[in-house]
């Protein structure tokens, strides 16, 4: 049997995010990308939004902002992890992997 996985708070919510601005896409698109069941993501799209969090208190939580020795540390560990090991390394995190790739750029 598959164990079940544990999304952090902030996972839930920036893949809301992805969710709610996601254009033409379809949520299964998008739950494809992030290798979530579509069930779960619709059921997090189900669950009333925390009242104590929201966008702006989370911006300072994205790779890109978080001082140059946590990027590096965060792309230090996440290094070599690929498909369901690099989404479960940023699943611990709240993170996306795409936001690992962004905040490897040069500002």
């Amino acid at each position: 049997m598959k164990a079940k996985n544990q999304y952090t708070e902030d996972y839930k919510e920036q893949a809301l995010v992805k969710v709610y601005n996601r254009g033409d896409r379809t949520i299964q698109s998008i739950a494809e990308e992030l290798n979530i069941n579509l069930f779960t993501l619709k059921n997090w799209m189900k669950q009333p939004l925390s009242n104590d969090k929201n966008l702006a208190a989370r911006q300072g939580k994205l790779p890109q902002d978080w001082p140059p020795e946590q990027r590096l540390a965060a792309l230090q560990e996440s290094y070599g992890l690929v498909g369901e090991a690099l989404n479960a390394w940023c699943r611990e995190r709240g993170v996306f992997p795409h936001h690992l790739e962004q905040s490897c750029r040069p500002e």
